[in-house]
């Protein structure tokens, strides 16, 4: 939980979100069992009374997996909750009740109404959260709840749930480090905590052989990637093949190689789900098409031929990941490439930024906007090593508009956190070409 995410047009949840953000204690994240508990007990255990649960888990790609099973059973007709984090603008976005973003009241009554039980209890902003959408949750009908791990998962608070219908794992990285070990192995051990002896698992692509082997450890039921399921790329098509058995589907509407990973992690749930939740092959395409995921490599705008994208992209995968795009920009045009970012000081810039600096043409740094915790130019000084085409701004706004000053078309990519994400997505939103 940082401080932009507190930011809020309503004053009066604005007052309560910086009121819960005071609750914590000790380090950004804390474990206070006992109190959760107690709490959810007080809200009438909202979480033993959800409807059934695709829990999804790992470094990156957790949020598009659950973008792209939303699309997909939305498009079969299906009434779906999700929990995501964090938010890019509002804090609203990370709790969707039957496809829509919890509304204002509904948010500042539940806060209200935990405040109330909470007591003496200091529980962290995460819990709280969670422990209100699951109320909402509960109380709101639908088919389906796609619920996403904050952090980890062996500890995460969503790690509660009894039997899901599915777990799935994505990518695991080495990110938040200072909290779920310094190795991808001690990392895949946290992150595995949430598999279930006998729930389905499906285990994502992984760069790792090792993580793949302490995954499958952990459960009866899993679907390895290549081992069991697979997606790829086929004449601008994707092949998707599960148990032996291909299907030729759109590309999803996500952009770069790793979203083809990523769909391949929620059709195969899909299909794994099939005879509780039936989707046709027109339904998965369609879904493929249309999904709805903020700040994931989108172009935002195009002002004076010049393209801007966002991505929330901020650890080693994610920099590999876009390095590949960058490559294919290289090959499709001989404009500019200037990256533009902000990192917080918990991330690891020189593992980020080491695949993306060959590939572009000028970096400028700027501070992410109300966090104080932003990386300046001293600390990404080991990682720059070498690389001199670099210019400092005090924001991302001020240094987009500078590059739109230039007579050669470019693109802009700005990257590093989903804060500056968000910032960059708010303020160009009249422009978004979504």
């Amino acid at each position: 939980m940082h401080i932009s995410d507190l930011k809020h047009e309503n004053s009066s949840l604005q007052e309560k979100l910086e009121y819960l953000y005071s609750l914590r204690t000790g380090s950004k994240v804390n474990w206070n069992q006992a109190g959760y508990f107690c709490l959810l007990k007080a809200l009438g255990n909202p979480h033993k009374i959800l409807p059934p649960i695709i829990h999804v888990a790992g470094t990156n790609g957790k949020g598009s997996i659950i973008a792209m099973l939303r699309a997909i059973y939305e498009e079969a007709g299906y009434k779906v909750h999700t929990y995501t984090s964090p938010h890019l603008i509002h804090i609203n976005e990370r709790i969707t009740l039957a496809g829509k973003p919890i509304t204002d009241d509904m948010l500042n009554s539940l806060i209200d109404e935990c405040l109330y039980h909470i007591g003496n209890d200091r529980l962290s902003f995460f819990e709280i959260l969670t422990a209100i959408a699951f109320k909402a949750f509960s109380e709101n009908p639908a088919d389906l709840l796609l619920l996403e791990v904050g952090m980890g998962g062996r500890l995460d608070c969503t790690n509660i749930i009894e039997n899901p219908l599915i777990s799935i794992i994505s990518r695991i990285s080495l990110d938040h480090t200072e909290f779920l070990g310094d190795t991808i192995e001690k990392i895949a051990e946290e992150k595995a905590g949430i598999i279930r002896l006998e729930t389905p698992v499906i285990i994502g692509y992984q760069n790792e052989e090792c993580v793949t082997k302490i995954l499958q450890q952990k459960g009866k039921h899993s679907y390895t990637y290549k081992r069991d399921w697979s997606s790829r790329i086929e004449d601008k098509e994707m092949v998707f093949t599960f148990n032996g058995q291909e299907k030729t589907l759109p590309l999803p509407s996500l952009l770069g190689e790793h979203q083809i990973h990523n769909a391949g992690a929620a059709l195969a749930a899909i299909h794994i789900a099939q005879d509780k939740f039936y989707v046709t092959q027109e339904q998965m395409s369609k879904g493929l098409q249309n999904i709805n995921w903020r700040g994931r490599l989108e172009h935002i705008a195009t002002i004076n031929n010049h393209e801007i994208w966002v991505d929330c992209g901020h650890n080693d995968s994610a920099g590999l990941a876009l390095a590949k795009e960058l490559q294919i920009w290289r090959r499709d045009s001989d404009s500019p490439i200037h990256l533009i970012i902000g990192m917080l000081n918990t991330k690891n810039d020189a593992a980020f930024l080491q695949p993306l600096l060959p590939n572009i043409d000028r970096l400028s740094i700027v501070p992410i906007n109300h966090e104080p915790n932003s990386k300046n130019l001293a600390s990404y000084k080991q990682s720059l090593d070498g690389f001199s085409a670099i210019t400092t701004y005090d924001s991302a706004s001020h240094a987009i508009e500078d590059i739109l000053r230039q007579s050669s078309p470019s693109r802009i990519l700005v990257a590093g956190s989903v804060y500056l994400a968000g910032e960059v997505l708010q303020q160009y939103a009249n422009l978004s070409c979504k």
